[in-house]
């Protein structure tokens, strides 16, 4: 099913979790004070632009990013928050990268059980690319900015931990 009305709010809570987790993982793996984590939002705002152009014609990522923006606006204030985005805590999956990892799982397998195998399979190697951007936007360590490793360790961990669980479910 490749629409968002096919899935429950709690489902659909569930596939929005994965992309608000991935983000909340890579940068809570290795934080980077206040300039590094502005970059690496930017870099996932821009992730998403990048998505809307390059998936679209992936209704569930359109849906995906139509729900993230809603969900971003009610969170400014801007409007009322859908019920299935009201239930994500940004904030919880950022302080626990088991839990984003695991909202990643779950989102793997609701889509496995739920959306055509292609749509699935480009959610899922979207969701690792939104991970991946995010790593490569501030480099960690030397002197601002400057001899710094782009992509540490802890944030290498955390991508393959988020790609083994989206993987696809056997």
């Amino acid at each position: 099913m490749t629409e968002r009305s096919a899935y429950t709010d709690e489902e659909w809570a569930s596939i929005v979790a994965a992309p608000v987790g991935v983000i909340a993982a890579v940068i809570g793996a290795s934080p980077n004070g206040p300039l590094g984590i502005s970059q690496e939002v930017a870099a996932a705002v821009r992730a998403f632009e990048r998505a809307a152009e390059t998936h679209r014609e992936n209704p569930l990522i359109a849906a995906l990013l139509l729900t993230l923006r809603d969900r971003f606006n009610a969170y400014m204030g801007k409007a009322p928050a859908d019920a299935a985005a009201a239930q994500v805590d940004i904030f919880a999956l950022g302080r626990d990268p088991a839990r984003a990892v695991a909202a990643c799982r779950e989102a793997a397998t609701l889509l496995a059980e739920r959306a055509p195998p292609a749509i699935a399979a480009d959610v899922r190697s979207w969701l690792v690319e939104l991970g991946e951007a995010v790593a490569q936007a501030a480099s960690e360590g030397g002197f601002m900015g400057i001899g710094g490793e782009q992509v540490n360790a802890k944030e290498r961990a955390i991508l393959a931990e988020i790609a083994a669980a989206l993987a696809a479910p056997a």
